[in-house]
């Protein structure tokens, strides 16, 4: 094949793998290959192009042929590469001393957000921390290390440092697209006559974090507006009667709001101000549900002995994440005798309860009425008369434990989850109890033992 045809077909394969068809990037690279053995060009891409597929251990031997080919500056970017890769294979050990020779060898900082990461990933967050200070002081606009070092400095009980290097995440596009700015940003000043609005950020598990503060805002302030999702709307009035509750709907329809207030906070800026020692966590207050809507949901429930409440993944499809499981490996749980299980799920559930009572017949039970889908404050009523409920890391888990219901919570390597595991902690959520898996092995050890304890109840 001539010069100028491997070109092209290369400039094929990079269009391709730029589309993210990565198959046909990797059939064409071997086609230059099977021509031209030593074409490094096809080399780093067909090596790109298995780690997008997770095809590790064949992008692995493809870096580790290359790069003693290349010229040193290529060498760093593959050695980078490479280090990246084991990081994608939870290889932690070996990626440690392949990134740190890339940046003792071409002092690129970039470099040291991987170098940190693996040191969390290893569980050794002081020598995280450290890296993460060196790469801030190296650049000190770097936002992403900033967000990822917040979660190890409120590990070490740094809260205003933590919460600072968590304001961060307002440059992080993702969290600019999400605001509206009615007011300017409320920086602490004295809020005494001065009407404040909170706008909320992120998902509803951590809206409902932080609305361990809103008391505090709600009690300096003259007036407070609490902009939520439409969900949580009678909860909010319920819990906090002295604030305007609006919807996202109602404010952005009525922006005559934008003359009525003083000042705006981000509902997860709050604990900068009000939690900066571990005495301010203490006498956080619950979500309370009135007793009449409690006891109405309460009468519906089975004379079972237990009632427990399950949410099985994260986010709205189960793609079988790190935090999540499928319905069918909790079975050991749901053919348990005496309970009745109670679904909390939201998202697309249906499919994984009506396939698993076809196969083995497990009841579930569902209420429309007061499911995660819809109204909070009767999803809640739900919630609170359950004597335990099991879940991810996800909206119900959190709403159950700022409601004090017993909680457990199943989670991958502890050393993945320091960032949740410690904001929990930081946002007084000690209702719950975390059960760990190892990287190595699937869920039915935590299955059994959750078996083992509910036998005591």
């Amino acid at each position: 094949m001539k010069q100028h045809k491997l070109m092209l077909k290369l400039k094929k394969a990079s269009k391709a793998a730029g589309k993210k068809d990565h198959v046909a990037a990797i059939h064409i690279c071997k086609q230059v290959l099977s021509k031209d053995i030593g074409n490094i060009n096809a080399l780093k891409l067909l090596a790109t192009s298995f780690i997008a597929l997770n095809r590790f251990s064949e992008a692995k031997n493809i870096l580790k042929k290359v790069i003693p080919l290349v010229n040193e500056q290529d060498s760093y970017l593959l050695l980078h590469l490479l280090g990246c890769n084991y990081i994608s294979q939870q290889d932690y050990h070996a990626a440690l001393p392949v990134l740190e020779e890339v940046f003792n060898s071409s002092g690129d900082s970039k470099v040291l957000l991987d170098v940190a990461l693996v040191y969390f990933k290893l569980g050794d967050y002081e020598a995280a921390r450290d890296v993460y200070f060196k790469l801030i002081e190296l650049e000190p606009d770097n936002h992403q290390a900033k967000f990822n070092l917040y979660p190890i400095l409120l590990h070490f009980k740094d809260y205003k440092s933590a919460w600072t290097c968590f304001h961060s995440r307002l440059e992080r596009q993702e969290i600019k697209d999400q605001i509206h700015w009615f007011a300017p940003q409320w920086n602490a000043e004295s809020l005494v006559d001065k009407n404040i609005l909170i706008y909320p950020e992120q998902g509803i598990g951590d809206n409902l974090a932080y609305t361990g503060c809103f008391a505090e805002a709600i009690e300096d302030a003259k007036q407070t507006l609490i902009v939520c999702d439409n969900r949580l709307k009678g909860l909010y009035q319920y819990n906090f009667p002295s604030a305007i509750v609006s919807s996202y709907e109602d404010v952005n329809r009525e922006q005559a709001v934008k003359g009525d207030f003083d000042c705006q906070i981000l509902a997860g800026s709050l604990p900068y101000f009000y939690r900066l020692d571990e005495e301010a966590f203490l006498n956080e207050p619950k979500l309370q549900i009135s007793d009449e809507l409690q006891q109405a949901k309460a009468s519906r429930l089975s004379d079972k002995k237990l009632k427990i409440g399950i949410s099985w993944f994260h986010g709205r499809v189960n793609d079988g994440n790190a935090n999540s499981m499928y319905l069918e490996e909790l079975l050991p749980l749901l053919k348990m005798e005496n309970i009745e299980w109670i679904n909390l799920q939201f998202g697309d559930w249906q499919s994984e309860v009506d396939a698993l009572q076809r196969k083995y017949g497990t009841e579930i039970t569902h209420f429309e009425d007061c499911a995660a889908s819809g109204d909070f404050e009767h999803y809640g009523a739900l919630i609170s008369s359950l004597d335990l409920v099991i879940s991810a890391s996800n909206a119900a888990l959190m709403f159950a434990s700022r409601l004090g219901v017993r909680s457990w919570m199943f989670l991958p390597a502890a050393q993945k989850l320091l960032q949740r595991e410690d904001f929990n902690e930081a946002i007084s959520l000690r209702q719950e109890r975390r059960f760990y898996r190892s990287n190595d092995e699937g869920w039915e050890g935590i299955i059994q033992q959750m078996c083992n304890e509910i036998e005591l109840l």
